[in-house]
């Protein structure tokens, strides 16, 4: 697995730009809240802790996805820690402390909460900041995030792990529930407080966070079979998988930093079970039009626009670090699908929109619901375009576009869906409009449709391939309205090649690992 390491040499450091600023003089209301915690409530979390984990696990071979197995009961061969290291999903600036939630012990706060994820996350991005700056304030806050990790470990002889003291309802979790997620973000927080101060106390910690990886979700840990014989590391360890995507990459990274920075033959083959999973469940991700957040059969939940250009980043750094090409394939896939925006607060933000104009034959209202509104990217609610009678839409990409492969309509209505339509392509040579594809919206079958629900707002969204891929700068829609069946789309988005962007957005990644 020398190619990982070598893959690696050049992958350092990606800024994540998250926000997390509150008023100091919240601490003594979030401080309160804290104390007024219930002897029920005490009770109730423990209660919980000991359903969670009330059948110990003592399963000490496991086994991996190549077939291979280890004994966990042993412990570990470290290395020496490698002096210079960062984590690549974390940024390298904070906000002073007088500007953080921190309670009288200096942990970061969330809505008067510890929340493991924000805690892990702040504390690199403290030492990650310390590194620069050396400032003193910066090496207080990641150790007093490191004191509140070691003192809410919760561990057996074997392994142990960082829990929620909240329930997550939307996934139907009980406080005391664990996370990958977390767990990876607090493996590097360890890797950092064991690289600072040379502590062996931080090595076991580390070992039985390491280990609680292969703890399966009934026994309290976050380890599930995808098929039989291959694993996957869950953000949200539900009673049916959820899978969320991100997640378990964001835990991924935590153990490839122990393998990178100690050698440990255990974290390199979790890490590389773990990406021959997502390897080989890629596709079930592409939902044509954007990429699925999670797998859950009870959500059918597509990604939020972060989420879906964080896929991108995530896919490519999974190609650097692993040399598979198939990560890079589906990080252009998902680039292709988005809707043009993206990253606009990174250094990997792309300035020129995919679809530079739209210009509409007729709308019912073009003050209100002119075609500028289908390029604002906010296709879950806001205004729209609409017309009750035959229209065209001609879209201008800016310049000759490749593989225009497919179409994705952001409808206001169920009705709206039922419209059927043309597309042409801009002839260069006779200046003329030539058909492409006509598109029976009632009796189609090469389509994907979604649905989402924000407050009042409903969108229908429905992806259409174009069976022949064109080459062009424009291309034109016309729908066939009429009084009875109005049209009615909040956003319009097509599929085409964006090598040149993905390249870009390489560059950009490599310029920053280059100069961190």
């Amino acid at each position: 697995m020398n190619s990982y390491s070598a893959k690696f040499a050049i992958v350092l450091l990606l800024v994540s730009v998250i926000s997390s600023c509150s008023d100091k003089n919240k601490q003594q209301a979030d401080q309160t809240k804290v104390d007024a915690i219930s002897e029920s409530d005490t009770i109730s979390l423990s209660e919980s802790l000991a359903k969670r984990f009330k059948h110990t696990y003592d399963n000490h071979i496991v086994t991996f996805n190549d077939g291979t197995t280890m004994d966990i009961s042993k412990p570990l061969q470290f290395d020496s820690i490698k002096e210079v290291s960062h984590t690549f999903f974390v940024g390298d600036w904070i906000e002073p402390a007088d500007q953080l939630d921190l309670d009288e012990n200096g942990v970061i706060m969330l809505n008067g909460t510890y929340h493991p994820t924000t805690i892990a996350r702040t504390a690199l991005k403290a030492i990650n900041s310390y590194k620069k700056s050396k400032l003193e304030s910066e090496k207080k806050i990641f150790l007093d995030q490191v004191r509140w990790g070691e003192e809410n470990f919760y561990q057996t002889e074997n392994y142990g792990f960082w829990y929620f003291s909240e329930p997550a309802p939307l996934y139907n979790l009980d406080s005391g529930w664990t996370s990958a997620f977390s767990q990876g973000f607090f493996l590097n927080v360890f890797l950092e407080a064991y690289r600072l101060t040379k502590d062996e106390k931080y090595t076991i910690i580390i070992e039985k966070a390491l280990k609680a990886y292969m703890v399966p979700v009934e026994n309290g840990g976050f380890l599930r079979d995808w098929e039989e014989g291959e694993l996957w590391f869950e953000e949200y360890g539900t009673e049916r998988p959820s899978r969320v995507l991100n997640g378990t990459i964001y835990g991924l990274e935590g153990v490839y930093n122990v393998y990178r920075d100690l050698n440990s033959q255990l974290a390199l083959k979790i890490f590389e079970s773990g990406v021959e999973t997502i390897k080989n469940h890629l596709e079930d991700y592409d939902a044509k039009y954007t990429s699925r957040y999670s797998l859950a059969d009870w959500k059918n939940e597509v990604s939020q626009e972060n989420y879906h250009e964080g896929h991108v980043i995530q896919l490519l750094w999974l190609y650097e670090v692993s040399g598979d090409e198939i990560f890079k394939k589906y990080a252009q896939i998902f680039l292709n699908s988005d809707l043009g925006g993206f990253m606009t607060r990174s250094i990997y933000k792309l300035d020129k929109p995919k679809i530079t104009n739209v210009e509409a034959s007729f709308c019912i209202d073009c003050e209100k619901h002119g075609p500028e509104n289908l390029t604002d990217e906010l296709w879950a609610h806001g205004n729209y375009w609409s017309a009750h009678k035959p229209a065209d839409l001609i879209v201008d990409f800016g310049d000759e576009k490749e593989n225009i492969s497919g179409v994705t309509l952001y409808h206001v209505s169920a009705q709206s869906v039922n419209v059927n339509f043309d597309i042409f392509a801009l002839n260069s040579d006779t200046n003329e409009w030539d058909l492409v594809q006509k598109f029976d919206t009632k009796h189609i079958k090469d389509r994907v449709s979604g649905y989402n629900k924000t407050g009042k707002f409903e969108t229908f969204i429905e992806h259409y391939k174009i069976f022949e891929p064109l080459n062009g700068r424009k291309v034109k829609i016309s729908f066939y309205a009429d009084a009875n069946n109005i049209i009615a789309i909040r956003e319009l988005n097509f599929n085409y090649d964006r090598k040149k962007e993905l390249d870009y957005i390489i560059s950009r990644m490599k310029n920053r690992i280059a100069n961190p």
